[in-house]
């Protein structure tokens, strides 16, 4: 136990070396502190993100690429955080788009990208899959209309082909092969033309170069042998088209070249063989046991290839699909991530304005709820003041009837607070004050929009007529024998 802690602890001192020396662009020295950190802690992944950046720094992608693919690789074993995948990934896509730069590949980067965001969301990654999204759509775009040129300039050089107008059918394939460098159909129609130009070099190196594009194209190999017959090396042409069996057992054309090439063989070496005699020679090349035996060990050579070459074509194929399914499956995620934060983001922002709205009920709610308290104390001082005048009503003798109004008794919530007289048609406002309806429309219509008891701004200006106070002031004067005013 105490062996592994120290060999954790030599571990954690060789990263902060490694950082260290990082920081001071000593990157070669980085390098060599996270090996041997990663060497002593094999479970920490950070050790080969770390030295993978390192890498990127010195332009060694491939190495940068490896050691991410390993850091993804432990990190799932060891159940690692997504993060530390995510990071892993990202920095191998670094590296894939600067290999894409020089190889206008930025497929394997996106991939990458993808994988990145389906273990951990980050906008950066997101705006990066981006780039390298466009930066792949205008190289397939480029690619498709260079492909477009190049079809156009091949099926123009056939036609003048077709009409023996070797020399500008030349040029014309030389204009498709510069648009599409890659098709092994032009090389070998190029080829043919220096072979009937009589540029025998440059054939050669056409048909070479065509082998090279497709090893399976069988032209090549006609074309190459062709050149190589025309140039009196017959050896050589011999084993081309032996070669090109390979690509089909059971092709006239090369098997006629196998037999040809034997015959001008065998007249070099001292046989006094003539056109006359050709068949003859074909005759005892195809009745040689040696050579016999020979070509049917290649046929099923290349049988035994083409059978090989079709199982790997058709794995070659699975394996794409495989990686197409996985780039959508990959994409899904990434879609409905993105579709599941902003429908959460639109919740969030709903809350906020429920809650905003809720306040505001809120604040609503409590001015209403003061307001009618405020009228329902002044209700309850109306029922008070009538009980009250009742009862005196009832004591009061008959010689007192005829009294003129006492202004000391007048009860004070009969008096108007603008006019400061008994009111006769009361109305109460917004500040839940009652006024006298003529004189609280006055102060109104001068422009005032605030309490005059509390001089606050009042929300509205509408009045209501306070009817329980005005029977109580009503009754109250008859009373007091007072008509009213």
């Amino acid at each position: 136990m105490e062996a592994e802690e120290e060999r954790a602890a030599e571990a954690q001192r060789e990263k902060e070396a490694g950082n260290d020396a990082y920081r001071k662009q000593y990157l070669e020295t980085a390098v060599d502190h996270y090996t041997r950190g990663a060497a002593l802690d094999p479970r920490d992944i950070s050790f080969l993100t770390n030295r993978a950046a390192a890498y990127l720094l010195m332009s060694k992608y491939r190495e940068c690429v490896r050691d991410c693919e390993e850091a993804v690789e432990r990190g799932r074993e060891l159940r690692a955080d997504n993060r530390l995948l995510a990071r892993a990934l990202s920095r191998k896509a670094a590296a894939l788009l600067k290999l894409a730069a020089c190889a206008a590949d930025y497929a394997p980067a996106v991939r990458a990208l993808q994988q990145s965001l389906a273990e951990h969301y980050s906008e950066d990654t997101r705006h990066k899959l981006d780039q390298a999204e466009t930066a792949r759509k205008e190289i397939e775009e480029r690619e498709r209309l260079d492909q477009e040129a190049a079809d156009h300039h091949r099926q123009r050089g056939n036609e003048l082909f077709q009409r023996k107008n070797y020399q500008e059918a030349t040029a014309h394939y030389t204009e498709a092969i510069e648009k599409n460098p890659n098709d092994p159909r032009v090389f070998s129609n190029r080829a043919q033309c220096h072979i009937y130009l009589g540029n025998l070099p440059k054939g050669l190196e056409d048909a070479e170069k065509c082998i090279e594009l497709d090893p399976t194209f069988l032209k090549g190999y006609v074309r190459k042998a062709n050149v190589q017959f025309l140039m009196e090396y017959y050896e050589s042409a011999l084993a081309t088209y032996i070669e090109g069996l390979k690509c089909d057992p059971n092709n006239l054309v090369v098997i006629n070249g196998l037999r040809r090439c034997a015959a001008y063989i065998n007249r070099s070496n001292g046989g006094d063989v003539g056109p006359d005699d050709l068949e003859d020679i074909l005759g005892n090349v195809s009745s040689d046991n040696d050579l016999r035996n020979k070509l049917q060990k290649l046929m099923e050579e290349a049988a035994a290839l083409k059978k090989e070459a079709s199982d790997e074509r058709l794995r070659r194929i699975e394996s794409e699909r495989m990686a197409r399914t996985s780039e959508d499956l990959y994409l899904n995620q990434v879609q409905q991530r993105r579709e599941a934060e902003e429908c959460l983001s639109k919740i969030e922002q709903e809350f906020q304005q429920l809650k905003v709205r809720q306040d505001e009920v809120s604040e609503e709610f409590q001015k209403a709820t003061e307001h009618n308290e405020n009228l329902q104390h002044q209700l309850t001082e109306t029922i008070r003041a009538l009980e009250s005048m009742r009862g005196n009503a009832t004591s009061a003798s008959p010689s007192s009837s005829g009294s003129v109004l006492d202004e000391n008794r007048i009860p004070s919530y009969f008096i108007c607070p603008i006019s400061q007289d008994v009111m006769n048609d009361p109305h109460i406002a917004a500040d839940g004050f009652t006024y006298e309806g003529d004189f609280i429309r006055s102060w109104f219509s001068t422009g005032s929009d605030t309490s005059p008891m509390t001089n606050l701004p009042l929300e509205h200006d509408e009045l209501i007529p306070n009817i329980a106070l005005r029977s109580a002031i009503q009754e109250w004067l008859q009373q007091q024998n007072v008509a009213p005013g």
